[in-house]
């Protein structure tokens, strides 16, 4: 009897980890700082949505020839191993982007409800702090 409830607690131990540890869930944009200055955060704020292999999220594109960017969205299949988030792109607002692989560090907090994202765009680094909300 000992053993069996020190197999179901370490069980139960383990899936309580890797939970902790997953991106899996619905994440909102916190914060945004490029090359060092804090940038407004605009509504309806940033969504991610990570499952087990499939990434879905809003951003603003300032690049469709609008005086304010527009709300657009992506998605696509991601990998996440020792800090390296790689997102590759299946579909996007910006066609261009589809098939392209993008890479950046992230860190997710110890309690598993935040991560910060950080983004070398070479001459300037892009930082954002992501909060799951599911």
């Amino acid at each position: 009897m000992q053993w069996s409830l020190i197999f179901f607690l370490s069980i139960v131990s383990h899936f309580a980890l890797a939970e902790t540890g997953s991106i899996v869930g619905v994440w909102q944009i916190q914060s945004t700082v490029y090359d060092g200055i804090e940038q407004s955060i605009r509504t309806p704020k940033q969504i991610k949505v990570f499952t087990e292999e499939r990434f879905f999220y809003t951003y603003y594109d300032p690049n469709l020839g609008t005086v304010e960017p527009l709300l657009s969205a992506g998605h696509g299949t991601y990998t996440l191993s020792n800090g390296t988030l790689s997102e590759t792109i299946v579909n996007h607002s910006n066609a261009t982007l589809i098939g392209e692989t993008f890479s950046v560090t992230i860190e997710l907090s110890d309690d598993g409800n935040a991560f910060q994202q950080v983004v070398d765009l070479g001459k300037y680094v892009l930082e954002e702090r992501w909060v799951r909300v599911e």
